[in-house]
């Protein structure tokens, strides 16, 4: 099986799960307790999901000022 790298642009903001569910009144999935650090993660298409803090950044890193001129991102 061949392997690949999936990249794409999120904007996320740092919360607990507990903080996530009071926010949106969505499940949380993956997190181990209420006050688990993680991480609120909308998409390009508006879905959010909650992520815990050593998935999330696992999978991504910050874009830095000049990448996201680049992009046309907004901070």
């Amino acid at each position: 099986m061949d392997c690949y790298i999936g990249t794409k642009i999120v904007q996320a903001t740092a919360m607990t799960a507990v903080e996530f569910y009071a926010a949106t009144w969505l499940t949380v999935r993956g997190a181990t307790s209420d006050d688990q650090p993680g991480y609120r993660v909308v998409y390009e298409d508006g879905y959010a999901s909650w992520s815990p803090k050593e998935v999330f950044e696992r999978a991504y890193r910050r874009v830095t000022e000049s990448e996201a001129a680049m992009i046309g991102a907004r901070e």
